[in-house]
């Protein structure tokens, strides 16, 4: 599938440090994700199939974090996975896309550069 980057709101960073979802992205992705996410709008939605995988949301301190719907993918060869939180003012072609590197400084991104995204 193919996707242009676009800006975030920046508040993936908050939500991606808590200690719940760090557990969960080690088990079930296979890595801890390096520090905010990359946005990347498709030329259509990302499949929700058999391979996906559900991060569970959690409830600490009265406040309520959401669970997201994963997809192991690879960004113009890197591996990452692509997020679609289950509360997201985002449309369904919108991802996140998280991985052990900072993806915009690995490939050299910036806003409305193409790139490629390939289901693993």
């Amino acid at each position: 599938m193919r996707g242009r980057v676009v800006s975030g709101l920046g508040q993936s960073q908050h939500f991606l440090s808590q200690d719940e979802y760090q557990r969960q992205f080690i088990e079930l992705l296979g890595f801890v994700p390096a520090a905010g996410t990359l946005n990347v709008l498709l030329d259509g939605p990302l499949p929700t199939d058999a391979q996906a995988i559900w991060i569970k949301g959690f409830c600490r301190e009265e406040k309520s974090f959401g669970g997201c719907l994963c997809r192991l993918i690879k960004l113009n060869g890197i591996d990452a996975a692509a997020l679609r939180p289950e509360r997201s003012c985002h449309p369904p072609e919108m991802i996140e896309i998280i991985a052990p590197v900072n993806l915009r400084r690995a490939l050299d991104l910036k806003d409305g550069d193409a790139v490629l995204v390939t289901l693993r």
